[in-house]
């Protein structure tokens, strides 16, 4: 089976639609998934959307087992790097039910960044009216409750609610779509914003690709030249020589096969700093057009 894409460079777009170049470290230290260190709630919702397949008790508890191993990775790969960090698995949840019923907008996740409606304003709704339920569900120790000013969205007060239930210092918030046996894509939404919470769709059970988008959510950047169509890394090249077993890289090699590179350390504020010669390598620009040409 041929794995499917994840999309990154639309999160781009969605951040910056103005033709200037774009520098990576914007991400970095920015939204509600600032870096990766302290406690982070991950907080996973499977969704059965009606395009989709319908979760089974198996195939929820096998996706469990994939993103423990991604954890455990992750957690592998900051040891090199003498961060210490937990992560918190929270599954969100209606009572006892484990899924999510909500139908896509769209008949694929990929359907919902072609044509001329790529905006992803309907996938946003969509994304938004499941959060709101799970959020009114969640409930604070000793009756606390949040303050009425300033006015958050539904997004804004489950990350609350979750940062003060848990004592968390970030929270990223995964919705899950059982597609194993489709190619669809996996995306991540305004991780280069600051107004809308970051979040990421994953459409099957690819660790590798789980880890990338989150990853992606602290402001890793995707470093294979075939993520990209409308935008371009200008040193893409160098990224391929120098990391080519950084997971942001190789979304199909196995997971225990990868790393996390000294670039990706750096975005997701595992390091400080950052060899010069990858300063080109931070920055994204639009692909120059031919005439009549419209992005794809």
């Amino acid at each position: 089976m041929k794995y499917p894409l994840i999309v990154l460079v639309l999160t781009v777009l969605f951040c910056c639609k103005s033709s200037k170049e774009i520098d990576a470290r914007w991400a970095r230290d920015r939204n509600v998934a600032k870096t990766l260190k302290g406690k982070t709630v991950v907080y996973t919702i499977f969704i059965d959307s009606k395009t989709t397949k319908p979760w089974s008790r198996f195939d929820i508890s096998s996706t469990k087992d994939s993103l423990n191993k991604v954890y455990s990775w992750l957690k592998n790969e900051g040891s090199k790097y003498a961060q210490d960090f937990e992560i918190i698995p929270v599954y969100g949840a209606l009572g006892a039910k484990p899924t999510i019923k909500k139908k896509l907008p769209y008949s694929t996740i990929s359907a919902a960044f072609s044509g001329s409606d790529n905006d992803g304003g309907k996938l946003q709704k969509w994304a938004s009216g499941i959060v709101k339920k799970l959020e009114k569900g969640i409930k604070l120790p000793n009756s606390q409750a949040l303050p009425k000013k300033p006015k958050l969205d539904a997004f804004h007060k489950l990350v609350a609610k979750l940062k003060i239930k848990y004592n968390a210092d970030n929270v990223v918030v995964f919705f899950m779509l059982n597609n194993y046996y489709i190619e669809d894509a996996s995306a991540v939404l305004h991780y280069m914003q600051d107004e809308e919470c970051e979040y990421a769709i994953n459409s099957g059970k690819n660790t590798n690709l789980y880890a990338a988008q989150l990853l992606t959510l602290f402001g890793a950047q995707n470093l294979n030249s075939k993520g990209y169509s409308s935008y371009q890394v200008k040193e893409i090249a160098l990224a391929e020589q120098d990391f080519p077993t950084d997971v942001m890289h190789d979304f199909e090699a196995d997971l225990f096969n990868l790393s996390i590179g000294e670039y990706t350390a750096y975005l997701i504020g595992w390091l400080d700093n950052i060899n010069t010669k990858y300063i080109d390598l931070l920055k994204i620009e639009p692909v120059k057009k031919k005439k009549n040409e419209k992005y794809k």
